[in-house]
């Protein structure tokens, strides 16, 4: 509660389905709302991550305005007037500081935009916001996405109950440095900016950080997190531990509705790496085998060719030696002390019907320490080239 959301047609999608959406915080609320952010760090970020970076107050965001089909990315100075004149546009219709809206976009990289058409499209859309919008919203933000992705969850605190709903696109171009996707969190609690900067931080890091698509990282990323305060309850440092909790459950929801999507996706991957030296150690191994075009594919077929996932890890520990390493395909041991163990029959055929699954696990013990990590990941087939060798917005 406490928020105002919708989507219109702008005109920047060629197939004219939504492409401008508004998200803001209820003109009842503005006084004590608060917020937090987190962006990609691509060294080509967009000119809406420039300009939120350096123009907005990012503590009390009041809005947040989003085009697709466009990613406004590599515009150079004309693209920074394009994300103010949305910004501008979206902050008068609004009646709140041009400070106090964030602007995203997603789409194409290196197209010039018209800043008064879209002033016009954000004006538009500011205009249409409501009490139920976030249906309309959501669809305005997507691009290659084949299905929406929100979801909502009540947290009871000592103080009582509140809400928590994230609304998010990504489909392709997702990789464990900020997952490629736009993000906005929405709560009816009453938080600090800098406490809801930690929760954003610890949640990012548990989710959209875990997963991977093709292992692109875009110059788009954006997760907002805006707090309306509606519900009037402050939570204690119990109830922020479990709004906490909630808001990474919320974000790996959405994740995993992203790697789902996964342009062509067919299958999700949990690959959790243990025995590592160190937890970043793990995470290198993770994304090795997570980022393999040979493993991705192999999981497209339903081929438990293991050896592909020894090979990536093995690469990503270069000049190393693992004699205690062991894999474990679908609960099926395939690796033990570093070497091929033996398959029965019955282990092959239930490893066979178990990789034709939507789901897949797979575990790998390096055998050298303490260190691990969790990642997931999509498969990758034909519809992946095609998509992408086709993309438009």
């Amino acid at each position: 509660t406490g928020f105002l959301a919708g989507g219109v047609v702008a005109g920047l999608k060629e197939s004219a389905r939504p492409d401008m959406g508004v998200l803001a915080v209820a003109p009842e609320c503005r006084s004590r709302a608060t917020s937090a952010a987190v962006f990609t760090t691509n060294a080509f970020a967009a000119a809406p991550i420039l300009l939120n970076r350096s123009e907005c107050d990012l503590t009390r965001l009041l809005g947040v305005v989003v085009n697709s089909a466009n990613a406004n990315a590599c515009t150079g100075t004309p693209g920074l007037t394009v994300a103010r004149a949305m910004q501008t546009a979206c902050a008068e219709t609004l009646e709140v500081p041009s400070a106090a809206v964030a602007v995203c976009s997603t789409g194409i990289i290196g197209v010039q935009l018209d800043p008064a058409f879209m002033a016009r499209g954000a004006k538009k859309a500011a205009a249409a916001i409501k009490a139920n919008g976030g249906p309309e919203f959501n669809r305005s933000i997507m691009t290659t996405d084949r299905f929406p992705k929100m979801c909502a969850l009540e947290v009871d605190t000592t103080g009582g109950s509140v809400r928590l709903g994230a609304c998010g696109k990504g489909a392709g171009m997702i990789a464990p440095a900020m997952a490629t996707m736009l993000c906005v969190v929405t709560t009816d609690a009453v938080l600090t900016p800098e406490e809801m900067q930690s929760l954003l931080g610890s949640a990012v890091e548990a989710s959209f950080n875990r997963v991977t698509v093709d292992g692109e990282m875009s110059t788009n990323d954006t997760v907002m997190f805006l707090a309306s305060g509606a519900s009037g309850v402050r939570p204690d440092a119990a109830g922020i531990d479990r709004i906490g909790a909630a808001l990474e459950a919320a974000l790996l929801r959405v994740a995993l509705m992203m790697v789902a999507d996964g342009e062509g996706a067919t299958k999700i991957m949990r690959l959790r790496v243990l025995g590592a030296e160190t937890d970043e150690q793990a995470g290198r191994v993770a994304r090795a085998i997570a980022d393999s075009p040979l493993v991705k594919t192999a999981m497209n077929g339903g081929d438990p060719n293991w050896g592909r996932i020894i090979s990536s890890a093995g690469a990503a520990m270069a000049g190393r030696s693992l004699p205690r390493t062991y894999l474990q395909l679908c609960g099926v041991t395939v690796v033990e002390g570093g070497a091929a163990t033996t398959v029965s029959p019955q282990e092959r055929a239930a490893l066979g019907a178990a990789m034709k699954q939507p789901e897949i696990d797979i575990q790998l013990d390096l055998g050298l320490g303490q260190g691990s990590t969790e990642v997931f990941f999509a498969d990758m087939g034909h519809e992946y080239v095609t998509i992408n060798a086709e993309y438009r917005s």
